[in-house]
């Protein structure tokens, strides 16, 4: 393993399999993220969708206590305004479609604009002792910067009301039941248990990964009509594609497919 454009704040390992692991550094505040700690981020974040050496992206919190409490509202401007929004969102995360499979690896409390960097992640692993919610109205603010459009889109529309407007934290249990997080498991197995998943998406063709996820995204905005003329058009594209290619072809010789991402 080997850092990646790491910082105080945000400590990075890519794995020899391409797993990218960013934890967010700040254990003393809950992890609760600043401008700094937003914006390392953001740009370790856009360095690795162009970097084909890295083929998914896992994040964590450092500690037991936290994953990510939020915006730190010690560092709110004079006037008051947010000072961790990027381009790309709260975090670099929540208002990305990035083209590689992300991963939340929720190592405790996730609240707030941490709740909002979980849900934008493609798959939630979460220890047994977290807890999660959108907790802005009990401080005079909204989730805005993709909390309430998941919650309303993803969620069933009662539960995520419920933890709206109450801003109270739900359990993992609670949260895999709703159906925001996919596993649950002792805090000691939060990290095995992500890297193995993040090791088997790894091992897939990038460019299937990327245009599955963009279909996934785009389809509930689409007819079904449009949403299949889409998936032809991508087939088209990657049956041409040298990973396209390549995947039958090792399939037939019984040997392991080496991916170009093209």
């Amino acid at each position: 393993m080997a850092d990646y454009f790491a910082t105080p704040e945000v400590a990075t390992e890519l794995c020899d399999d391409g797993v990218l692991i960013i934890r967010i550094n700040r254990p003393e505040v809950r992890n609760a993220l600043n401008g700094i700690t937003s914006m390392a981020m953001e740009q370790i974040i856009n360095r690795a969708e162009k970097d084909a050496a890295v083929r998914v992206i896992v994040i964590t919190g450092t500690g037991e206590k936290a994953f990510c409490a939020g915006e730190d509202l010690s560092e709110l401007s004079s006037g008051g305004e947010c000072q961790t929004v990027t381009d790309h969102g709260f975090g670099g995360i929540t208002n990305r479609l990035c083209p590689k499979p992300v991963i939340a690896a929720v190592n405790g409390t996730a609240a707030g604009g941490g709740m909002e960097i979980a849900l934008s992640c493609d798959i939630v692993v979460a220890a047994e002792h977290a807890r999660f919610g959108l907790t802005e109205v009990k401080v005079g603010l909204i989730a805005s910067t993709g909390g309430l459009v998941r919650m309303a889109r993803d969620l069933p529309r009662k539960k995520a009301l419920e933890m709206v407007l109450t801003g109270k934290l739900v359990s993992a249990q609670e949260a895999l039941k709703i159906g925001f997080v996919n596993y649950v498991v002792p805090a000691a197995a939060l990290m095995e248990t992500t890297l193995e998943l993040a090791a088997m998406i790894a091992k897939n063709a990038p460019l299937s990964l990327k245009l599955s996820k963009e279909i996934f995204s785009a389809a509930p905005q689409m007819s079904e009509q449009d949403a299949m003329r889409y998936c032809d058009a991508a087939y088209r594209y990657i049956e041409r594609s040298e990973d396209g290619i390549e995947g039958p072809l090792a399939f037939t010789e019984k040997r392991a497919p080496q991916w170009k991402g093209r």
